[in-house]
């Protein structure tokens, strides 16, 4: 597969591009939304059966809307989302950093090829063919291009570095300039906060 329509990228995966990249996959994003409305029912459904109790030991109506007990709670629910948010990004980074040990220790270099004529990428280290179609999604930062396939668990990420030499930026310019053209793919700007 070496012809004019085909452009080869050879480069490292930096182990902080690399945590950027799973802790921004949509399985990942989804489940810290997740744990955000967990956080909220918790709240909510505790702040609802104390409520009820104290209703019970007193033997009068229940009182839904007790503003000393709603200030409690709100407080409380700023806490335990910190806290979850805190732990969340713990743990995606351990098992971002555990999966990059496990797929790129060492002197790693990824290769990827994309073919202009059929619009397809291929993992040449893993010998894996991902089409460019309306599955596909880019987030760009400043410093890397985050490429994701499917939304699930059977999802596909890539990433390409923005940087590099003059070969590779221009390689990869045509690969944007080629991939805009088709329509079918989203770009979307992100900041490099995570």
């Amino acid at each position: 597969m070496s012809n004019d329509s085909t452009i080869t990228l050879q480069y490292p995966i930096e182990k902080e591009e690399y945590i950027k990249l799973f802790s921004l996959g949509p399985m990942i994003r989804k489940l810290k939304y997740f744990v955000i409305v967990a956080n909220i029912l918790v709240i909510v459904i505790s702040y609802f059966s104390v409520q009820f109790v104290r209703a019970l030991r007193r033997k009068e109506e229940m009182v839904l809307f007790d503003l000393d007990f709603i200030i409690v709670s709100a407080i409380l629910f700023l806490i335990s989302f910190v806290y979850s948010h805190f732990k969340y990004k713990n743990v995606i980074n351990k098992i971002g950093e555990e999966s990059y040990q496990e797929k790129f220790s060492g002197d790693f270099i990824f290769k990827l090829e994309y073919d202009k004529s059929i619009g397809e990428f291929l993992i040449k280290n893993r010998n894996l063919k991902l089409p460019v179609d309306n599955q596909m999604k880019i987030l760009k930062t400043e410093r890397t291009l985050f490429v994701y396939w499917r939304k699930g668990m059977k999802g596909k990420m890539l990433m390409l570095p923005r940087y590099g030499d003059s070969d590779h930026v221009s390689k990869l310019n045509v690969i944007l300039n080629d991939l805009q053209s088709r329509k079918k793919v989203k770009f979307k700007e992100i900041t490099n906060k995570i």
